[in-house]
């Protein structure tokens, strides 16, 4: 088993527990371990990553520069979950928890707050996104004291969601099925089994579907995540496919390419 390291910086806590081979090279027994550092060049921590869910392609990106509503980034909350928290069908108030994966600025935690989530996790692989994440709540706080409380109830955690624990009532998964290489969808479907409580949700931005071979982000499609999802032990409550314009998860402004939402629970 490899060496878990976790360092504290600020309010982001840096996790490292990684057991498999890195995911754009190939499978290896030694673990790969990058140090990333912050944009004024000091060091905000170390994280192993040996498998094929944790490519350092993430940070490389996110040290780079991605500017708000650039890339994949999409400015503000997705625009599918504002849609889908409108509509309700979930349960919130105290002790109520919500995990975000692939965090990225943790625009989709403050909204997930703002719905009534007692707490909500954001972990995100990269250091980078993770200190932005930071950046991102401590200018939304700076807004009201109505905002203040909402930023008191995220947590982000730089972590790996292939070693994270935890037990939630609800799981947002956008864009990130999409981002991981297909080798690994399988483990991701099993993940959630663990991760909700028995009554959780499992929501699911599915995106992009009608995109070229190729990726990240690769293509999506209902069929695809229901077959991921199903033999894991899980069941749609709610799919939709005939989502509205202000619906659309639109990364950089706009997109080419088609969203579907679909909620799953636990198999009885």
């Amino acid at each position: 088993m490899y060496s878990s390291e976790v360092q504290q910086v600020g309010s982001v806590r840096l996790h490292s527990r990684h057991r498999h081979a890195d995911k754009y090279f190939p499978r290896t027994r030694t673990p790969t371990t990058t140090r990333f550092l912050s944009r004024s060049g000091s060091r905000v921590g170390t994280v192993c990553m040996p498998h094929l869910g944790a490519s350092p392609k993430w940070e490389q990106m996110w040290s780079a520069g991605i500017g708000k509503g650039r890339a994949f980034d999409v400015g503000g909350p997705s625009k599918t979950l504002v849609g889908a928290l409108a509509k309700g069908g979930f349960a919130t108030g105290p002790g109520t928890r919500a995990l975000v994966p692939g965090c990225g600025r943790a625009y989709d935690a403050i909204e997930l707050a703002r719905a009534g989530f007692d707490s909500v996790t954001a972990i995100d692989l990269s250091a980078t996104a993770c200190e932005a994440a930071r950046e991102e709540l401590q200018s939304f706080s700076s807004l009201s004291p109505e905002c203040a409380s909402l930023v008191s109830k995220v947590d982000i955690q730089c972590a790996d969601f292939f070693t994270f624990q935890g037990e939630y009532d609800l799981v947002w998964d956008c864009t990130f099925l999409c981002a991981l290489v297909p080798e690994m969808r399988q483990e991701w479907a099993a993940m959630y089994k663990g991760l909700l409580r028995e009554n959780g949700i499992l929501w699911t931005c599915i995106f992009p579907i009608g995109k070229p071979p190729g990726g990240p982000p690769f293509e999506l499609t209902v069929d695809l995540v229901k077959g991921l999802l199903e033999p894991a032990g899980f069941e749609a409550s709610e799919v939709r496919e005939d989502l509205p314009p202000d619906e659309l998860h639109t990364p950089g402004g706009s997109s080419e390419w088609g969203t579907a939402f679909a909620a799953w629970r636990r198999k009885k």
